[in-house]
């Protein structure tokens, strides 16, 4: 589902970009995108917060990236 827009922060060349906000998977989270600078998947919202944000986003990038 579309939740509107939001920024997104790449974790490896640290880029933020404002792009859709779409529901992942009928959960709370949001779907990562792909990062314009670098084309990393392993994009996370800007405002989550602390090292857990990452453990969040894990399992998601593993999955997004057997798909491909």
């Amino acid at each position: 589902m579309y939740k509107g827009t939001t920024t997104f922060k790449c974790t490896q060349c640290g880029e933020k970009f404002k792009t859709p906000d779409i529901e992942y998977m009928a959960t709370i989270y949001s779907l990562p995108q792909s990062c314009p600078k670098c084309g990393n998947i392993r994009t996370q919202p800007a405002n989550l917060w602390g090292k857990l944000k990452d453990q969040m986003y894990e399992g998601i990038w593993e999955r997004m990236e057997k798909k491909n």
